[in-house]
């Protein structure tokens, strides 16, 4: 029965999603609320921004409809959780339309992230060592804040944070359906929002779904892991499986905030050197791009799927190699694009030599 009020509900989920979005187009269209360029945006024309409005719309619509229908969850638990992503939504989608000053966003973030920690979405252990209060919520802070801003900044290529937010949550989904946990829903039904936005945003893309969509589903797949599957297996993983799935938003950030304290400039600033950018610049079309990454994510799933049946010792072992895979991965693409970047460079100087040969021989 729990099993047909997923399905019912995650399709409903769908159907709204994809349903708005000609609205939201023909809304931002009237309104002039068009995606603006800047240093880390790489498309052309105008385009409507604010396609997170349908994702949470029919995402929340939906869990709620399954929260209180279902009487297996207690809603009081998952009403933090609905709170504080409303808040998070809200001032992002307030900064799309008016842009906010970026305490503003912060502040927002850090009172969300209070509301769930506080409602009991933290981390209690890793590798089965309990954490002492005071870690656990500095640590959770970190994470809630980390995964929201990471996912924000990887929102830059069409289609590529809606892919890897839905491969995320349909794995967590997953997790939890195995394990008989009832919370699975609230995934599956966020997966399906996402895909109705994926319909309109997939290449080349209708709408954008802009920092409301993106926060909002960084927030989300940073909190869904706080579900408790009952699960030792997962449950003793599951730092490392949050880490791994993520890996894509998470890593890239870290390079970026690395790359702009080297640089001296604000780490805050916008640039053309994240994932993406580098791929292009190395010859990749976008649409190449997203299937490279996404190919990956989805191998990355498959790897912390398959981490659950080979128990916790050997699943750790698998999950620790994906997580070196990652780390390499991202390496090969730094010096494969530096090289690329070298080359140019030297191929540029080299032809304005010999566009100038008396310059040259000065």
């Amino acid at each position: 029965m729990v099993h047909m009020w997923i399905i019912a509900f995650s399709v409903l989920s769908f159907v709204i999603s994809v349903s708005s979005m000609p609205l939201i187009i023909a809304f931002c269209k009237k309104k002039g609320l068009y995606d603006y360029q800047d240093a880390r945006k790489i498309h052309s024309g105008n385009i409507p921004r604010i396609g997170g409005v349908g994702i949470v719309i029919s995402f929340f619509i939906s869990a709620v409809l399954y929260l209180c229908l279902n009487n297996e969850i207690r809603f009081l638990h998952n009403l933090p959780l609905l709170l504080a992503g409303c808040i998070i939504f809200v001032f992002a989608l307030l900064d799309d339309i008016f842009t906010f000053h970026a305490i503003v966003k912060l502040l927002a973030q850090i009172a969300a992230s209070a509301i769930v920690t506080i409602g009991g979405f933290r981390f209690t252990q890793i590798f089965g060592w309990h954490l002492p209060v005071a870690i656990s919520f500095i640590l959770t802070f970190c994470w809630i804040l980390g995964a929201i801003n990471a996912y924000n900044l990887i929102d830059g290529l069409d289609g590529l944070c809606g892919t890897l937010s839905i491969t995320a949550v349909s794995l967590f989904g997953f997790l939890y359906l195995i394990s008989n946990n009832d919370e699975a829903g609230i995934c599956f039904i966020l997966a399906a929002s996402i895909l109705g936005f994926l319909f309109w945003n997939w290449p080349p893309a209708k709408i954008f779904m802009g920092d409301g969509g993106s926060q909002f589903l960084g927030f989300m797949i940073a909190i869904i892991p706080f579900y408790s599957s009952g699960n030792e297996i997962i449950e003793f993983n599951k730092f490392l499986i949050m880490i791994i799935v993520t890996a894509f938003p998470i890593f890239d950030t870290i390079a970026a905030i690395w790359r702009r304290i080297r640089d001296k400039r604000p780490i805050m600033s916008a640039d053309k050197s994240h994932l993406h950018h580098k791929l292009l610049n190395m010859g990749y079309s976008k649409t190449q791009a997203l299937y490279l990454i996404a190919g990956i994510q989805i191998l990355l799933c498959i790897a912390v799927g398959l981490s659950f049946y080979l128990g916790k010792n050997k699943g750790l072992v698998l999950l620790v190699e994906s997580l070196v895979f990652m780390v390499s991965f991202f390496a090969v693409i730094h010096y494969t694009n530096r090289a690329v970047t070298l080359k140019r460079q030297r191929e540029e100087n080299l032809q304005c030599e010999n566009t100038n040969p008396e310059d040259s021989n000065k």
